[in-house]
Formats: structure tokens, sequence, C-alpha cells
């Protein structure tokens, strides 16, 4: 039978593994990344004209976003849209078609979500 110091570490060493496991499950893509590839978005052809006429800051608005993404979307689909943003469309797509049908709903939904919460703070 193992010794208490024994169990104690191995414990230990369990919780460790759990945690780091659980840390790697939701990693996604992380905030910085976002908000880079959102404001690397704002700054081409329509979305440009669409922010300015709008009034929209790029950086409220995509630190509004990032937050927002991360309550409404999976890590999935946060990295499909950050592909979508940095104009990697082929890869973005990729992405949606491994998701299930509710899943690229929650997607579109997440989407309009992010923009209806944002575009008005971001003024």
């Amino acid at each position: 039978m193992p010794s208490v110091s024994q169990q104690l570490a191995c414990g230990r060493i369990a919780v460790a593994i759990v945690i780091a496991l659980v840390a790697a499950c939701d990693s996604g893509p992380s905030d910085s990344e976002f908000v880079t590839a959102c404001i690397a978005e704002g700054e081409r052809g329509a979305n440009k004209m669409m922010r300015r006429e709008m009034g929209v800051k790029d950086e409220d608005f995509c630190k509004c976003g990032v937050r927002e993404a991360r309550s409404a979307l999976s890590p999935q689909a946060r990295q499909a849209m950050i592909l979508g943003m940095l104009g990697k469309k082929a890869e973005a797509h990729a992405i949606g078609e491994k998701m299930s049908a509710q899943e690229q709903d929650a997607f579109m939904k997440g989407t309009m979500t992010i923009f209806s919460a944002c575009a008005a703070k971001a003024r």
C-alpha cells in the first residue's frame, strides 16, 4: 500500500494533468489574435468605409468584439472568424464545413450578436 506522501504526490500530479487538459480544451485563438485580425479587417475596403460612416472606432469595437466572441462562440468558431477577418476565406470555410448545422447556426447568430452589441458601443 502506498504511503500517505506517495498518495499526495500522485494526487498532485493528477490535478496538474487535469488542469493542463482543461486549459488546452478551450485554448482557441488568443484575444490579441482576435483584436489584431479585427483591426486589420476594419482597415480594408468596404469595412473601412462602413466603420467610418457609422463612426465606429476600430479598437473599441474590436475589444468589445473579443469579449462578446468569447461568450457567444466556440473556440472553433472564433478561429474561423479570425481567419475570415484576415482574408483567409478558404481556411475559414474549411473550419465551417466541419461544424454541425447547429454549430454553424450558433456561429451565424453569434456573429450578429457581436456586431449588434459592439457597433453602438464603439462610437
